[in-house]
């Protein structure tokens, strides 16, 4: 039995992004975090003296170190966490602010990660390191997959196996896969932070694009680009009395590691990596027992969607729809604004912006708000967020 019930017990008061996302920024992790940072104190009615927790998952030289915020923000910290990259880390971040505040290790966390890239900013970083580190020449090997001495040395072509593997087991096609990316370039054009919002895609456009690797061609990509968001983390008690639009952090569940969870973009039982094939079905996550739900009561669904397979792996982990049947259950707008559940309505990694899924979360909060206009989901009151690799957030109104 759990000594302590984190649900409900902490909410996400703001939210605030930098001026703009872009393909090339240049500005500095300094500058595109403040933006960030002032937007979302402006949206809680917050002062920086009011901060004294901080977390990101980017530190120097990509985003800033706990005590240059410090400096920079003019914020006292009491209490600082900084994480290793990835969005695989998003829903830990949470929860790591969400325990510091109840705990009463801070009143407030601003949970601020930065993204920079080799064409912008990040090519002013490269003698300071940045970009260099490559999971694949790991003793063994990448996480999602990757292996370097064979020259399978990216995330995208190790993601590649899991889309070709899924579609030898299933029968899947290449049109099956361009539902995700389709759907979340129409939600873009709804989202004018979005990079992508000009660019319709078509299916006919997706399947005309160049094949990268494997079953992947162009559009099965996430943006690679540069930009910044913040969220603001304190106690579902301190939001009540502030008179905040708080938004609940009602269930939680961390990244999995295991030989069954080696290959991060493939949910277990494909065979891939150090696991056996064997059939896989989705049994109850801790996400929806300590939020008190079930896949059935989610209004909108935010995927980490580095790679279009990822979709596939999300649903059938969470048991949205049996094994083999995600690339049926995408299908005839399903997955889109006004369907059986709305997917990345933000427009996500592939055509918002890459932000490591921070993204995502302030689009979900927005949703709880019924703050997303366009793009709203009617009577949203729980949405959450998921990844392949079995981390988890849902946030409810109440």
């Amino acid at each position: 039995m759990a000594l302590f019930d984190l649900s409900r017990q902490a909410a996400v008061v703001g939210i605030g992004t930098s001026d703009k996302f872009g393909l090339v920024l240049d500005q500095s992790p300094a500058r595109l975090q403040m933006q960030a940072f002032r937007a979302a104190l402006d949206d809680a009615g917050l002062r920086a003296a009011d901060v004294d927790g901080f977390a990101t998952g980017h530190g120097a030289p990509q985003g800033m170190d706990y005590d240059e915020f410090a400096i920079q923000s003019g914020c006292e910290l009491r209490w600082a966490v900084q994480m290793w990259t990835h969005g695989r880390w998003a829903s830990t971040q949470v929860a790591q602010a969400a325990l510091a505040v109840t705990s009463g290790l801070a009143d407030c966390v601003a949970i601020i990660n930065t993204i920079t890239n080799g064409r912008g900013y990040g090519r002013h970083l490269a003698a300071l390191g940045e970009g260099t580190v490559r999971e694949a020449f790991r003793d063994v090997g990448g996480g999602h997959g990757e292996a370097g001495p064979y020259g399978l040395d990216t995330p995208g072509s190790a993601t590649a196996m899991v889309a070709q593997r899924y579609m030898d087991l299933y029968g899947a096609t290449s049109e099956h896969l361009a539902a995700g990316p389709i759907a979340f370039r129409r939600h873009a054009q709804l989202n004018p932070m979005a990079i992508m919002r000009d660019k319709p895609l078509t299916l006919e456009q997706y399947l005309e694009s160049p094949p990268l690797v494997g079953p992947f061609r162009l559009f099965d990509y996430c943006l690679r680009n540069e930009g910044s968001t913040c969220l603001l983390v304190t106690t579902a008690e301190r939001a009540r009395a502030m008179g905040a639009r708080a938004v609940l952090v009602s269930g939680v569940q961390g990244a999995r590691a295991s030989r069954d969870d080696f290959i991060m973009f493939a949910r277990p039982g494909m065979g891939l990596g150090f696991t056996d094939e064997h059939d896989y079905q989705a049994g109850q996550m801790p996400v929806y027992q300590m939020a008190g739900l079930g896949a059935d009561d989610i209004d909108a669904l935010y995927v980490y969607d580095s790679f279009s397979s990822n979709l596939w792996m999300v649903l059938e982990r969470f048991g949205f729809c049996p094994p083999g049947e995600a690339y049926l259950w995408t299908q005839g707008g399903q997955i889109e604004l006004g369907g059986r559940l709305p997917v990345n309505t933000n427009g996500g990694l592939h055509s918002e912006a890459h932000l490591s899924g921070f993204g995502h979360l302030l689009e979900m909060v927005r949703q709880v708000r019924q703050e997303a206009g366009p793009r709203q989901v009617p009577k949203a009151e729980a949405v959450q967020w998921a990844t392949p690799w079995g981390d988890s957030l849902i946030f409810t109104s109440s």
